[in-house]
């Protein structure tokens, strides 16, 4: 069986040999604005996104569903990011308060126990 590579990749669809082609340069760049301008595809937007590159419409299809998932992984590791540095910092001021609740406790005892020393001796001289 004779078969055309392009780019070195190739599918099997039915007995059918697929070819894939790579996107060129120019391609990728009016995807992604695309996207940033929105990430959903209206039927019409599809359509004229697939004539403007000379793409399949299924192609733009594939492109902008790979790219939300992309996306969607690339948001909950920012989102991870924020909520860890967020743990961290609430790490540090919970062990702070313990360490000034700690210092709290003890000057109280110091002072109750002074107070109790005071009012013994008080007690004691009258």
């Amino acid at each position: 069986m004779l078969k055309s590579i392009i780019n070195g990749e190739e599918g099997f669809s039915e007995g059918r040999v697929v070819l894939k082609r790579r996107l060129s340069v120019e391609q990728l760049r009016t995807l992604e604005k695309s996207f940033e301008q929105g990430n959903k595809l209206e039927p019409e937007r599809k359509m004229q996104l697939a004539v403007a590159l000379g793409l399949q419409p299924r192609q733009v299809v594939v492109w902008f569903q790979n790219r939300r998932a992309r996306w969607k992984t690339k948001k909950k590791e920012k989102d991870y990011d924020a909520l860890k540095r967020q743990l961290e910092a609430m790490k540090s001021e919970n062990e702070a308060l313990r360490a000034h609740n700690i210092k709290i406790q003890a000057e109280i005892m110091d002072r109750t126990g002074r107070v109790a020393s005071e009012l013994m001796i008080n007690l004691n001289f009258h």
